[in-house]
């Protein structure tokens, strides 16, 4: 029991980023908030969203008070650089369309205004232990693998957009990063031991290697393939 609560993110380890244009919500959330979390960071809906600092939180509050369509543009710049944030949604109210919204951005949960703030400090408290932001294994350039969400990402949190094979080749060399995995390996696991020619394996190296860079993949002649992860 004792190791399972030293393993438990607390607040103060926490940064939040909220995006809301209730000003009563914005201030009581400041006021009770501001220095409880690690970070908070507390915009409107026509700020610019800075990209560093959205896909740095470890949980975004979307206020859903807003105008549907500037709601959307907020909603594809959430969904293309900090996709893998975990998102919590407040409302006035619950009508379809809202909870649509939620849905769609893959919200944790929803809550009503007015609501306790002891009930949104609880919702972040474990919307950010159960989905164990993390889990995430560093490669240069600020590219990562998110285990939790089973993707690659950008720096900035864009995923990468590799093909089933491209994918399962890269874990496969990061469950063995401290060892050189060779071609066999590689086509009892990625290819499921069907035929695989070593020209095929090349060409999935360098179309990884042209989506991120290309020192992400070490080629050790005759041995075969080390991945290039950031030793902390």
């Amino acid at each position: 029991m004792e190791k399972s609560i030293k393993n438990i993110r607390k607040v103060s380890n926490i940064k939040v980023f909220v995006i809301s244009d209730d000003i009563s919500t914005k201030e009581q959330i400041k006021t009770n908030f501001g220095t409880e979390f690690k970070d908070i960071k507390i915009i409107s809906s026509s700020d610019d969203i800075n990209t560093k600092s959205i896909s740095n939180a470890d949980i975004i509050v979307v206020d859903l008070d807003i105008k549907e369509s500037v709601f959307e543009d907020i909603s594809l710049k959430i969904q293309s650089v900090a996709s893998f944030v975990p998102k919590i949604v407040i409302s006035s109210d619950d009508i379809e369309s809202k909870v649509f919204s939620a849905i769609n951005i893959q919200a944790y949960t929803f809550l009503l205004k007015p609501f306790d703030l002891i009930n949104l400090r609880m919702a972040i408290l474990m919307c950010v232990n159960q989905t164990k932001r993390s889990d995430k294994i560093e490669l240069s350039n600020g590219i990562y693998f998110d285990e939790y969400r089973d993707q690659f990402f950008k720096k900035g949190g864009a995923i990468i957009d590799f093909t089933r094979l491209e994918k399962s080749f890269l874990k496969l060399l990061i469950d063995r990063k401290d060892e050189v995995t060779d071609y066999y390996m590689i086509k009892e696991v990625v290819w499921k031991g069907k035929e695989m020619s070593i020209y095929t394996m090349r060409n999935i190296v360098n179309k990884i290697r042209q989506k991120t860079y290309y020192e992400i993949i070490k080629n050790h002649s005759g041995r075969g393939y080390t991945i290039d992860i950031v030793k902390n």
